[in-house]
């Protein structure tokens, strides 16, 4: 369930949000999955950005930035109300994110 606390309104804001609530072991995991696997994140990670985000309960603007961020922002009237599509570019910003901190750390 949603932590009351206001939804991120911005791909980076929605990564960092999530990255705060993962523990040292999740991180690692999420981190080491190749690029080109990360659809193998959508179950556990993809579901709870769902639920953390609000991306099924109304945080339209999320979805919105999401939409821009992949599709830029003439494309992004097409894809406005795909929340799985939306947790897919928020899972890469956490992906990518993280794979920064660990090769600085």
């Amino acid at each position: 369930m949603h932590n009351r606390s206001p939804w991120p309104q911005t791909v980076n804001a929605a990564a960092e949000r999530i990255i705060s609530l993962m523990s040292d072991k999740e991180k690692i995991k999420v981190s080491s999955v190749p690029e080109g696997k990360l659809q193998k994140l959508r179950f556990f990670l993809g579901r709870y950005i769902h639920n953390e985000l609000g991306l099924l309960e109304g945080n339209h603007a999320l979805i919105k930035a999401c939409a821009i961020s992949k599709h830029g922002n003439f494309e992004s009237l097409f894809f406005l109300n795909d929340a799985d599509s939306a947790s897919h570019v928020i899972q890469e910003a956490i992906w990518s994110r993280l794979n920064t901190i660990m090769t600085v750390s």
